[in-house]
């Protein structure tokens, strides 16, 4: 099996670099809504060009920043994950988004596929032809869903 038979297709489930956080997480539970799988979605440049990727990982590291480590993390008051979402609303993609974004081709098998997300532990990848173009996205999650229907077929 390849990867363009499990990707979903990167049509309109895209951000901008110069969205805000704001946008982009209204943007990923938009699209979770209609029922797109999306633990991040990939960021173009001009509609086009693959300029970065936005993890749900990356957008909490915005929120609770890496700083507020052991101690600081087991201290909590009432509004404080409030308080640290609204400072975070205007953060642009651009500046919280993975810019060395490996991609995989609709052609590769899913084995390779895997290999690339565990050796780089990764939730998603892109999928791209040879000229760049970002055709869609693979999750784990297909992946995890693949492996699934497979093991319990003689169940069902």
């Amino acid at each position: 099996m390849q990867v363009k038979e499990l990707m979903q297709p990167v049509v309109k489930n895209w951000l901008q670099p110069e969205l805000t956080l704001h946008e982009a997480v209204c943007a990923i539970r938009k699209a979770q809504r209609e029922g797109v799988f999306s633990n991040g979605m990939v960021v173009l440049e001009d509609g086009v060009k693959l300029v970065g990727i936005v993890s749900i990982k990356d957008i909490i590291r915005t929120v609770i920043p890496s700083y507020m480590e052991n101690n600081l993390r087991e201290f909590t008051w009432d509004g404080m994950l409030e308080e640290h979402v609204q400072k975070a609303r205007e953060v642009k993609v651009s500046d919280i988004m993975s810019k060395n974004v490996l991609t995989i081709s609709p052609n590769a098998s899913l084995m390779r596929c895997a290999d690339l997300m565990i050796d780089h532990y990764l939730q998603q990848l892109p999928v791209v032809d040879d000229s760049g173009r970002v055709l869609g996205i693979i999750h784990i999650h297909d992946l995890y869903i693949r492996i699934a229907d497979l093991m319990c077929a003689d169940e069902e």
